[in-house]
């Protein structure tokens, strides 16, 4: 019997794949409009919808730092077409940790992660640092001097808290300015609002000419940057920084929707993976500097993981 039933509801999930999509399918973007994860979904949806056949709506629910968003695709129907886009690191991992969800990340199946980004330390041009130490060691001579622009709850909160703890520098002994985003937090260091800046790299490339980094979180030199990596630049202090993963956006839906509908997904997958693959997807998505990367769901869901490990470890440094 048992055979008999698993036979039917994989014959049912057949049946209601074979016209799949039939009906626009809507992307749901967990964070606000014009920023990065918005700005990737509206350009893969415009993309998808030659190879899906469909008409792809963008939806921005920006409030709560993907919390509303999650919680509406998993509230509505797990038929395919709720798709739920993000920064998954840190904002939807820090919103699970938080235990503020009634869902985990088990709830979700990531089908891809495809833009991944470094975070950097920088200052102004004419800043008088040159190097991470110089400014460790400023900060213990002048104590409550120097202003810091963090995203809150970010891998460079964490970056910049774990560096003060490694050092032994009481948190107090510096004025963390937290924002909610990086358009803010970069602004706040052109106009000399703050001292130094810890945020992604890639969204900074525009302000090239006028900041200087000084070190690039990462395990390997940057193409992009020269500076060193964070930790060659403090090696001979023999202290070791762990490398938190930057913020990474990607593609997922509900499990429930693979569960149900294992063939409606792998149409999904299917789509977005040739879509990824093309060359001329490259190069249009690296104009626009839009990360392109494929590696499935397996490898997704692995990376998600040890990024969430790795933030829950370190979330008594962010703590409210």
């Amino acid at each position: 019997m048992r055979y008999i039933f698993l036979f039917f509801i994989l014959l049912r999930s057949l049946l209601f794949s074979l016209d799949y999509p039939n009906k626009p399918i809507e992307f749901v973007v967990g964070l606000g409009e014009g920023g990065s994860a918005d700005r990737m979904t509206r350009n893969m949806a415009s993309l998808l919808q030659e190879e899906l056949g469909v008409y792809i709506n963008v939806k921005t629910i920006k409030t709560n730092g993907s919390l509303d968003a999650a919680n509406y695709v998993l509230k509505e129907p797990h038929d395919g077409y709720k798709v739920f886009c993000s920064t998954f690191s840190p904002y939807l991992l820090n919103l699970i940790i938080s235990k503020k969800t009634d869902f985990s990340l088990d709830d979700f199946e990531i089908i891809n992660l495809q833009w991944f980004e470094q975070d950097f330390i920088a200052v102004e041009k004419d800043s008088e640092f040159n190097s991470i130490i110089e400014v460790l060691n400023y900060i213990k001579k002048n104590p409550k001097e120097l202003k810091v622009a963090l995203i809150n709850k970010s891998s460079g909160h964490i970056l910049f808290k774990l560096l003060l703890e490694k050092f032994d520098i009481p948190f107090k002994d510096v004025n963390i300015k937290l924002y909610s985003g990086g358009g803010s937090a970069r602004k706040a260091l052109l106009e000399s609002k703050v001292d130094l800046l810890i945020i992604a790299a890639q969204g900074s490339e525009k302000y090239r000419e006028d900041i200087k980094p000084l070190a690039i979180v990462s395990s390997k030199p940057s193409k992009r940057w020269d500076a060193p990596t964070l930790n060659d630049t403090i090696k001979d202090t023999g202290i070791t920084i762990p490398i938190i993963d930057g913020p990474i956006r990607g593609i997922a839906v509900s499990k429930k929707f693979k569960e149900d509908f294992p063939h409606r997904f792998r149409i999904l997958e299917n789509a977005i993976k040739k879509t990824l693959a093309k060359k001329s997807v490259h190069r249009y998505l690296k104009r626009k500097n839009i990360g392109y990367t494929w590696i499935g769901s397996k490898n997704s869901t692995k990376i998600l993981r040890n990024s969430y490990e790795d933030f829950k470890k370190y979330n008594y440094l962010i703590e409210d």
